[in-house]
């Protein structure tokens, strides 16, 4: 692949705060790319897989996507990227216009109808696809932040596209969401206080907008989910709900070294040690709850960071956090993946040069979030805790188990490594001689492209899609070839607001 538009190089300044400048080595190829007819070809096949995973396994009743296919729950994030969806399935043909305003109306009427579904504005996890409430057998009966944030992303994005009607229901869903409601001000972790709790739970079940209690958890980090719970609560049009744009800033950015091979140390050990690893074009902000690959991904969807310039905590009165580019940062954990899953340290037998990607997926025995981790790369003058977390961790292979969307959607980061990943996870074949993993998209056999995992060495195929899994590559996808997403959802004036607030610059750019 070659860039459609490549950005002209810039090497951002170094800053104070943690004197470190995570930025891409002049002439880094930038989204969108150029693919070859071939390529285009297998894009367009995947994309339209995932696609009519999301269009047609849908409730009649609510219009919403359902969270996999063997349950009808639905799950609001599986929402956001089904409304982030629709407008790409009507650009590419897949679906009439009218079809598609017809079921994002649907949607988004469906989930203002119902008033118990949500809590000071934000949603809870999992909905009943007949009623868009609570789901009454779901294994979690929580209100959201991250899932309101995926579901709000997707909100803005058809609220943008679609116009009319659909933009006045979609601007009053961002509108009602009091994101200040949900900053835990009281906690026995000091370094804790002040960040966005990860949920809201009732006190009784049966009422789910009564009485309840904040999850002693916050986002604290700067990963993917982190940023994008961030910033959306930066970006309340309402002054009384949003949060400050410094804390967007507060989240900690722990730095890691993402060359060499498996990190097997604990972190907290790593900051205090006299031969830490320097920063280098292998530093990396890292998330030290969890090393799955959806965390480098997931705001990508949707934010267009391959357009930014570094960032400039400091500014925000910020210390110890690095300057960074966020679409490099997410390039460099990609290729740490690649690397430890071709290395394959534990011979494990799906693992390889085109099949790499730990991320959370379904495996035989249930549900998995394995993932690899940089080597903590010491912070001189930084706060144990508030600066870096201490949690002690290690890479984790799980089982050997692949899910193809996490090579798919990393796209956006390395196309060629990407789409030779597609390629071999759809050339694989059972013992019978039939596609192992691959589905031929057709809504009549229910083929919806990749299912969503596999393992080469039990020769286990996981029987569901996931629409969690199936909507990321999709978006993902969609912005390497056109960036429509991103140009979608950036064009909402809410949006157009909150990078102001939060001091983003972009790059300047050239056609080549």
């Amino acid at each position: 692949a070659v860039p459609a538009s490549a950005s002209a190089p810039v090497s951002a300044p170094a800053r104070v705060g943690a004197g470190v400048v995570i930025d891409s080595p002049p002439g880094t190829s930038r989204p969108p790319f150029l693919f070859s007819a071939e390529d285009e070809a297998l894009l367009e096949e995947v994309q339209r897989g995932a696609f009519l995973y999301l269009w047609n396994e849908a409730s009649p009743t609510t219009g919403m996507t359902q969270d996999r296919s063997s349950s009808p729950v639905v799950s609001i994030a599986g929402v956001g990227f089904q409304l982030s969806a629709i407008p790409i399935g009507i650009e590419r043909g897949w679906v009439s216009r009218e079809a598609g305003r017809a079921r994002a109306k649907l949607i988004v009427g469906s989930l203002l109808a119902n008033p118990e579904n949500r809590k000071a504005g934000l949603f809870y996890h999992f909905l009943d696809p007949q009623t868009a409430g609570p789901a009454v057998g779901a294994y979690e009966h929580t209100v959201s932040t991250i899932d309101s944030a995926l579901l709000f992303a997707g909100v803005i994005t058809a609220g943008e596209y679609f116009g009319g009607d659909i933009a006045r229901s979609c601007d009053s869903i961002i509108a009602d969401a009091n994101w200040r409601f949900y900053v835990l001000e009281h906690t026995d972790k000091p370094y804790e206080a002040g960040f966005i709790s990860l949920g809201w739970q009732p006190t009784e079940k049966g009422k789910p907008t009564g009485d309840g209690k904040l999850l002693p958890y916050v986002w604290a980090d700067a990963g993917d989910e982190h940023r994008l719970v961030t910033l959306l609560a930066s970006a309340s049009p309402n002054p009384d709900f949003r949060v400050k744009p410094a804390l967007y800033y507060k989240l900690r950015r722990q730095l890691g070294d993402a060359s060499g091979g498996g990190h097997k140390g604990a972190r907290g050990e790593a900051h205090g040690a006299a031969n830490a690893p320097s920063p280098s074009d292998h530093t990396v902000v890292w998330f030290p709850w969890s090393g799955a690959l959806f965390t480098s991904f997931f705001a990508h969807c949707w934010i267009n960071y391959a357009a930014m310039q570094p960032d400039a905590p400091e500014a925000f009165g910020q210390t110890h956090r690095a300057s960074v580019d966020w679409w490099e940062n997410s390039r460099r954990m990609v290729r740490m993946h690649q690397d430890r899953c071709a290395a394959n340290p534990k011979q494990l037998p799906t693992f390889g040069e085109h099949a790499w990607g730990l991320s959370a997926s379904d495996v035989a025995k249930g549900y998995a979030v394995p993932g690899l981790f940089p080597a903590p790369i010491h912070m001189p003058g930084a706060r144990a805790e508030y600066d870096y977390s201490t949690f002690k961790v290690r890479d984790d292979y799980g089982d050997g188990t692949v899910a193809p969307y996490a090579a798919g959607s990393s796209i956006m980061f390395d196309p060629g490594a990407a789409v030779a990943a597609l390629k071999y996870y759809q050339s694989l074949k059972a013992p019978t001689g039939e596609p192992l993993v691959w589905r031929k998209p057709d809504a009549a056999s229910r083929g919806y492209g990749f299912q969503d995992s596999f393992n080469l060495g039990t020769n286990w195929v996981a029987p569901d899609c996931v629409a969690i899994d199936q909507g990321p590559m999709l978006l993902a996808i969609e912005n390497a070839r056109t960036g429509r997403v991103w140009k979608w959802f950036e064009g909402s004036d809410v949006i157009g607001c909150v990078y102001k607030r939060l001091g983003f610059l972009r790059r300047p750019t050239q056609t080549k």
